[in-house]
C-alpha cells in the first residue's frame, strides 16, 4: 500500500492508515457481518457488566429494580466509550482520505509539510471512502444510536420504580 516515491512518511499515507486500521484488532470488528459484529459488542457489553457489578451491587444492596437499571447503564456507557473510540479512529482515517491536501511531517513535529494529492490520488481515495469507510461510519453511528436509545429508555423507567 505504501509508495515508495511518495513524499510523506509511510505511517503517516493515508491508504496505509486506512489498511492499518482494517486489520486492528478493535478497529476491524465494524467491517465484519452484522452477527459477528454484534457478538464482540455484547462480549464487550458481557464483561463490562461483569466487571461493574460489584459496584453497582454495593450501592443498591436490596434495591433490585435500581441495581439492574443501573447496571445497564454502567455497561452501556462504557460500551458507548468503545463505540466512540472506534468512530473516531475511522472519521480521522476518513478525513485523511477525503483532504485534498495532507499535512504530515517528515521527521518531527517541527518540520510540517503539506503534500496536495493528485486528481487520480484523490479520486481513488474517495471512492475508498464512499464504498469501505461511509458503512463502517454508518454502522457505528447506528450502533452509538442504540446504546444511548437503550441508555435513555433505561433512564427514563429510573423514576417510576
Amino acid at each position: 500500500m505504501a509508495n515508495p516515491s511518495h513524499p510523506i512518511p509511510a505511517e503517516q499515507q493515508p491508504l496505509r492508515q486506512y489498511a492499518e486500521l482494517r486489520e486492528a484488532f478493535l478497529f476491524r470488528w465494524p467491517t465484519l457481518a452484522w452477527l459477528p459484529y454484534l457478538r464482540r459488542l455484547l462480549g464487550v457489553w458481557g464483561a463490562v457488566a461483569v466487571g461493574i457489578l460489584p459496584l453497582v451491587w454495593g450501592s443498591f444492596v436490596g434495591d433490585w429494580v435500581h441495581f439492574t437499571l443501573a447496571w445497564v447503564l454502567g455497561a452501556n456507557a462504557l460500551l458507548g466509550l468503545v463505540l466512540l473510540h472506534l468512530y473516531l479512529g475511522w472519521a480521522h482515517v476518513r478525513r485523511r482520505l477525503v483532504q485534498p491536501r495532507i499535512p504530515y511531517e517528515e521527521s518531527g513535529w517541527y518540520d510540517g509539510a503539506m503534500y496536495v494529492k493528485s486528481e487520480e490520488e484523490l479520486a481513488q481515495h474517495r471512492l475508498i471512502v464512499r464504498y469501505q469507510v461511509e458503512p463502517v461510519l454508518q454502522r457505528l453511528r447506528r450502533s452509538l444510536w442504540g446504546v444511548v436509545g437503550l441508555s435513555a429508555l433505561t433512564a427514563l423507567l429510573w423514576p417510576l420504580w
